[in-house]
Order: structure tokens, then sequence, then C-alpha cells
């Protein structure tokens, strides 16, 4: 085990990051001088645990999340379940000094349940390293876990199967889970981010209360149908969609049920295959030019925007979406795009 230390060590010292080895209980095995500097405050010679770690942190002011400080014990939990959940994942957290770190976490093949994490500061360059998928910090274990791109991903388990970018979700937006489209959108740091395992939409602050909203408050809602929300994307007029909703009825990592959890999914507009309003009218037995303005809404397209482009006043597409609304008995223009959606996954290629 001694080489795989030096292998980790020599990898940590090359990008000037800090590392920490643990083993299976989460008692610390090795650390480096970089995580000693960061951290003087610990007493690293002495025998501590991850969790003691976070508590000193906390102690300390260390973390930039106000959410750690509010509740530690249950931030910490949510960690576990995220190393219990997955073998390896990248992440960005703020710490409160305004440095931004990004964390590599790793389970390693071979050994009696170490893992790892190696933090480094994020500057431009690593910036544009990870959004180009060509991040050095790559896993250990080689492709049994990763892409050949190198990508910062996530186990593919129930999420493997679905056609776009999905992740499991606590109702404090923690992720648990994700497939490697979901990772891809979280690399590339395109409307979506993760702050200390926590997804957040960075550049849009009313966005992201309604998404914590939203999420905070699914499970004491008398129904749960799904809730789609729009998230505003980098560099695009096109925002993504993302549904909340409850996951399939299975298990997911070692058994267990998935009480409290959250499936989201995001649907990008510019990606979903074509289908024609002509289908749309007759999937949902609506006019063809509700059909058209039901497509409209499903591209990201808002009510004045559709009015702007038909050269039609906006009280003429409120009709029309209340007529949709009327004769397919959903609920609301969210309901709309998760119907429009679902018939380009499945109907598009026909079309």
């Amino acid at each position: 085990m001694s080489d795989l230390v030096h292998d980790l060590s020599s990898r940590a010292r090359d990008m000037n990051a800090a590392l920490t080895v643990f083993d299976k209980s989460d008692t610390l095995l090795a650390t480096n001088d970089k995580q000693k500097t960061i951290y003087p405050f610990i007493d690293f010679s002495r025998s501590v645990t991850f969790r003691d770690i976070v508590w000193e942190c906390v102690k300390h002011k260390k973390f930039g999340s106000d959410t750690i400080y509010s509740d530690p014990a249950r931030w910490i939990g949510y960690a576990e379940d995220l190393r219990r959940f997955n073998r390896f994942w990248q992440s960005f957290t703020l710490h409160s000094d305004g440095r931004v770190i990004q964390i590599t976490y790793e389970r390693l093949d071979d050994t009696d349940g170490w893992w790892y994490q190696i933090r480094r500061d994020v500057t431009s360059n690593v910036q544009e390293s990870v959004r180009g998928g060509f991040d050095s910090l790559i896993s250990l274990n080689g492709g049994s876990v990763l892409p050949s791109s190198g990508r910062p991903s996530f186990v593919l388990r129930l999420l493997d199967a679905l056609p776009y970018p999905a992740a499991l979700l606590t109702p404090r937006c923690q992720v648990i889970d994700g497939n490697q489209s979901f990772a891809s959108i979280v690399a590339r740091g395109d409307g979506l981010t993760m702050v200390g395992g926590r997804l957040c939409i960075p550049d849009a602050p009313a966005e992201q209360a309604e998404l914590s909203k939203r999420a905070a408050g699914f499970f004491r809602r008398r129904t749960r149908t799904p809730i789609t929300l729009r998230v505003s994307r980098l560099d695009q007029p096109s925002p993504y969609f993302a549904t909340l909703s409850e996951p399939p009825a299975q298990s997911v990592g070692s058994g267990g049920p998935m009480t409290g959890i959250l499936l989201l999914t995001l649907v990008d507009p510019d990606v979903l295959p074509a289908v024609s309003a002509r289908a749309v009218a007759e999937l949902l037995q609506i006019t063809g030019s509700e059909a058209e303005i039901a497509l409209a809404l499903c591209s990201g397209r808002s009510v004045d925007e559709i009015a702007e482009d038909r050269g039609v006043e906006r009280r003429t597409v409120y009709n029309q979406v209340s007529s949709i609304l009327g004769k397919t008995g959903l609920r609301n223009q969210a309901g709309i795009v998760r119907q429009v959606t679902t018939i380009c996954w499945h109907f598009g290629s026909r079309a």
C-alpha cells in the first residue's frame, strides 16, 4: 500500500494540492504538508477521522456555505452518503476566505475500503481544463469508473438508461448520484455547478432560490406531481428545463429504499429530437396552432417571445395555452413542457 500512497502524494505534489487518505472507518491514514498548511488548527499527528476534520473546520469557520453551519451533523451524513453511493466524484466548494477549491474523491480498488481526497485551488487554468473535459485529476482505478475523456463522473445505476441528464438529490439539493450527461453539464459549469456536494445555479440567484424552495417542499405537498423549472444556461439563449419528481420504485446503492430522495432530470431544448406539430396535435388532441405553441414553450420560448414571433397579442397566446391545459388536463405550462418533451423523446425519430 505504500506504493499507492506514494503515487497519490506525487500526484498531489505536482498540482500543489492537499491530500488526505482514509481507511474504511474514515480514519486518517496519510496526509501531506499542503493539507497541514491549509488546516493548521488540526493535529494530524494523532488519530483523527473525517468527522473530526469537518467539526474542526466548522469550529474555525472555514467553510463558505452557511448551510453547513446550520446542521453540521446532517451535512457530514450527506458527505458519507456521497461516498457510499459513488466510487469517484469531483465538486467545487467555497472557503470562507473566498478561495474556490476543487475536491476529488475516490474509493480505491484492491484496498480494504480506502479512499482519498485531493483538494486544489481552482484557477482560471483549472476551470478551462475542467470545462473542456481534460482534467488531469482522473480516476486511479482506470476505465471501469470513468469514460476515456476523464470528465468528472458518478456511478451509473438506474440513471444510465435515461436519454437526458439526470441526478438523485436530497431535499436540500445535495447530489447523491448522477449519470454522465449530468456530470458533463456540471463539469462545464453550464448553468449548474456543485458547491460542497450541493447543486447550485450560481449566476441566477432567483432560480437558485426557487430550486431550493421547490426541492425542500416537495415531500410536504399533498400531491407529488413533478415540478419543472427553468435554468439559465451559460452564454445560451434557451434554458434547461429541470424537473423534480419522485424516482422510480427501485432501490439504489446498497439496496436501501429511496425515501426522501428526488429525481432531477434536465432537458436541453436544443438537442431534443424533432417532432412535427401535427404529431403533437394528434397525440394531445389539440389544434395544429396550439401544438405549435406547445412546441415553442418546449423550446424555451416565453409567452411574450412566442407572441412577438407570431405577431399576435400576448392575450391570444395565453388563451391558446389555457385551451391546451383544458383539453389535456395538464396543470400549467411546466406540465405542457414535460408532456411535449416526452413526446419528442419517444416519437421524434419517427416524425
